[in-house]
C-alpha cells in the first residue's frame, strides 16, 4: 500500500495490508514512488494491471516512460468480477447504510416547512445522516419545485411553497460502502396531477423490481424497464434502471442496454425509477434491493413509497 506521508500513520494503524510505503508531496509525485516499488519487486518486464477508469493520462504517461518494458493492462474486469456479487458482511452494510438514509431523509420531510431554503433542508439531511451513522455525506442532491426536473442540480436559495415537490437523491459513506437512495413528498396537499404521475411511477418502478431475478441478464431488466415507462405513460426515458452498489456509488452489474451479464444471487442493486420534465418537475424513487437465491427481490427498506404524501403527513 503505497500512500502520501502524511496517511502513513493513518494507515499502518487501519489497514488489513502489513506492507505500507510512503512518498512525500511535493518531493517526488507518487509515480515516481510506485515505480522504484515495483523495480523493487522485480516488475520492471512485469505484468502490471492499471485502473484505468481511476488514473489520471498524467501519470498513465508518467507510469509509461518510467517502466517501458512492462507490460502495462486494463485490469477493470478483475476488480468488477470480484466486486459484483457482495458477501453477507457487505449485504448487511448496505442494507442499514440503506435504512439509516431513508431515517434521514424521512425525518427531513417532516420537519420542512413553507418558505425554508433548498440550503436549510440540505444542512438538516446532513446532520441527520451524520447522526445516524454515516461516516461522511456521499452526495446530496434536495431540489424542490421546478428545480426537480434537474438530474443532480446544486442546492439553492429557493425557499419552498404550498404544492412544491421534493425530490431526493442522496447517499452517505458507512463504513466504506455507499448508500444510495432517492424519495419524492410535496410540501402539504397534492395536487391531484402529482398523485396520478407518483402513481404510475410507482407501478413502473414495483415491475421492474419483480423483472429481477437469477439468470435475467441486466440488459433485459433495463428493456422491461423502458417498456413499462410507455406502458404507464411516463415521458420520460433513462439511460438506466439502476445498478450495483458498494464501494462506489454505482458499480457492476448496471441494468442498461449494454450490459449483457446475467443477475446472480447475492447481488445487490439500486434499482431507481424516475421522470424529469426540465424547468417544470422531476419525481425519483429509488430503492436498495438483494437477488436472493430462490429467486426474489427482497426490499432492504423500512419505511413503504405507495403514495405522494405531504411533508406534514
Amino acid at each position: 500500500l503505497l500512500v502520501d506521508i502524511n496517511e502513513e500513520s493513518f494507515c499502518r494503524d487501519t489497514s488489513v495490508i502489513l506492507d505500507v510505503r510512503s512518498y512525500r508531496e511535493q518531493k517526488e509525485t507518487p509515480i515516481a514512488a510506485l515505480s522504484n516499488l515495483l523495480r523493487e519487486r522485480g516488475l520492471e518486464r512485469g505484468n502490471i494491471g492499471i485502473e484505468t477508469r481511476y488514473l489520471s493520462a498524467e501519470h498513465m504517461a508518467e507510469l509509461m516512460a518510467a517502466m517501458p518494458n512492462a507490460r502495462l493492462g486494463s485490469c477493470e474486469m478483475l476488480f468488477d468480477e470480484a466486486r459484483k456479487v457482495k458477501s453477507r458482511t457487505e449485504i448487511d452494510i448496505l442494507a442499514e447504510a440503506s435504512i439509516a438514509t431513508e431515517e434521514a431523509l424521512l425525518a427531513t420531510f417532516v420537519s420542512t416547512e413553507v418558505g425554508e431554503s433548498e440550503r436549510s433542508i440540505g444542512q438538516r439531511f446532513g446532520s441527520s445522516l451524520l447522526s445516524l451513522g454515516a461516516d461522511r455525506i456521499g452526495f446530496m442532491f434536495l431540489p424542490t419545485g421546478s428545480n426537480t426536473g434537474y438530474a443532480h442540480p446544486a442546492s439553492t436559495d429557493y425557499r419552498v411553497k404550498e404544492g412544491d415537490l421534493i425530490k431526493a437523491d442522496v447517499g452517505g459513506v458507512f463504513c466504506g460502502y455507499f448508500s444510495d437512495r432517492a424519495r419524492t413528498t410535496v410540501v402539504g396537499e397534492p395536487k391531484r396531477e402529482q398523485i396520478d404521475m407518483y402513481s404510475r411511477l410507482v407501478g413502473a418502478h414495483r415491475e421492474t423490481i419483480a423483472a429481477i431475478r437469477p439468470g435475467v441478464a441486466a440488459c433485459e431488466v433495463y428493456e422491461t424497464a423502458l417498456g413499462l415507462y410507455d406502458t404507464y405513460s411516463i415521458p420520460f426515458h433513462p439511460p438506466h434502471a439502476g445498478h450495483g452498489i458498494g464501494l462506489a456509488p454505482h458499480e457492476p452489474p448496471m441494468l442498461s442496454p449494454k450490459y449483457t451479464t446475467e443477475l446472480v444471487e447475492g447481488m445487490v442493486l439500486a434499482v431507481e425509477t424516475r421522470i424529469r420534465v426540465p424547468g417544470e418537475f422531476g419525481m425519483h424513487i429509488e430503492d436498495l434491493v438483494e437477488i436472493t437465491g430462490a429467486g426474489v427481490s427482497v426490499h432492504l427498506n423500512q419505511f413503504p413509497y405507495d403514495r405522494l404524501t405531504g411533508t406534514d403527513e
